[in-house]
């Protein structure tokens, strides 16, 4: 980072002291991603939550941090479920965001109050977590572990790891080559959500799906045909056919044109039959030639990760699932087999124990039986 990006003392508030919400909010928000080193993602999210806020107060006639009290921040929560549709849950995460907004006006002396300290977090249901049964879990790896082509074996292992790992889809997007190792039985989260690292066991059955994709299928998704021909496009004051070929970086360079398509593929064939992209460090790729020569070397997207296991669950078990209820298959399979909470926490790479108590509420196969003893 150059010096001319460093912010001095007092910089982040010198352009806008004195003005409004809505003046503050992007700086609120550079400070939150400067200074506390807060995730592209955790600043996203705060942004959006401040954003509709702002929405609301714009709605009200409230522009000045001291025209808002905690009524209005109790209205606002009210208004998010009513007229949004928003649960207790997410409402509460809007408040989160609330009182560190506000604490960092109060903290830079923008304000002398603090409205949102003032509000109750509203009451939430404890609700056990969605999750697959074992049984269709199995059905889902079945029918996925037939699946001859690219994307089909790349699906097969993305879910596989899903649910015998516990990675989030950002985690699964991130995941690089050197953070799995078949031979220790070993996979590493690096950075994970609040960056955090820990490590995960590969049990065989993983190892067993992972290896051939590692080996056989992914090598093929990101190995290019040296070249490729473009027919004559109308329009044009000449007609070519075009023989082409991606670079590496994903940019594609013209390597001859001809006048006929015979020629055009005569040149092709003299060509080697195919070319390796630049080395691309991600376990998780695109098996899409299009998407290749027009990207280049990137990872999955976890949004890309998120929509397809939708789509796959859907089509294997005929109901929505939510991509993250194979984060919560994998928790319940540790606790149906006996792990401790403290187990699972370090699995799923939870910051306080807290979050993992909604697994507690579980019952073992052991409990089932011994209270079906009791029932006699």
């Amino acid at each position: 980072m150059s010096t001319s990006t460093l912010v001095p003392p007092g910089g982040f508030m010198l352009a806008v002291r004195g003005r409004t919400l809505a003046d503050y909010v992007p700086v609120f928000l550079k400070w939150f991603a400067f200074v506390r080193h807060r995730s592209e993602n955790t600043v996203r999210g705060y942004g959006e939550d401040l954003k509709a806020f702002l929405g609301f107060c714009e709605q009200a006639g409230l522009s000045k941090p001291d025209d808002v009290s905690f009524r209005h921040l109790e209205f606002y929560l009210g208004w998010l479920q009513e007229d949004r549709g928003i649960k207790p849950r997410s409402a509460n995460r809007h408040l989160h965001a609330l009182r560190t907004f506000w604490k960092w006006m109060v903290r830079e002396e923008i304000t002398t109050k603090n409205p949102a300290a003032d509000v109750f977090m509203l009451p939430t249901s404890k609700t056990l977590p969605d999750y697959l049964t074992i049984p269709e879990q199995e059905q889902l790896l079945a029918a996925l572990g037939v699946r001859s082509n690219l994307t089909g074996r790349r699906d097969y292992a993305l879910v596989a790891t899903a649910l015998f790992t516990g990675l989030r889809c950002s985690e699964l997007s991130h995941l690089q080559l050197t953070h799995v190792d078949l031979e220790a039985g070993i996979l590493r989260v690096v950075e994970g959500k609040g960056r955090k690292d820990r490590e995960l066991p590969i049990i065989e059955r993983l190892e067993r799906i992972l290896r051939p994709y590692l080996s056989e299928a992914r090598p093929r998704a990101l190995t290019l045909p040296a070249g490729y021909i473009l027919p004559p496009r109308p329009g044009r004051s000449e007609y070519f056919w075009t023989l082409m070929r991606t670079d590496p970086t994903g940019k594609r360079v013209r390597l001859a044109s001809t006048e006929t398509r015979d020629e055009a593929e005569r040149l092709q064939a003299a060509l080697p039959a195919s070319r390796a992209t630049a080395t691309n460090p991600y376990v998780f790729v695109r098996a899409d030639m299009k998407w290749l020569r027009k990207h280049g070397v990137q990872p999955l997207g976890p949004r890309t990760i998120f929509m397809s296991i939708r789509r796959l669950c859907l089509d294997v078990l005929g109901r929505k699932v939510h991509p993250h209820m194979l984060r919560h298959s994998f928790a319940s399979r540790l606790r149906e087999n006996g792990a401790d909470l403290q187990d699972i926490q370090e699995a799923l790479g939870h910051a306080n124990i807290t979050t993992t108590t909604m697994y507690a509420h579980l019952t073992t196969r052991r409990q089932r039986e011994k209270l079906a003893e009791y029932l006699k």
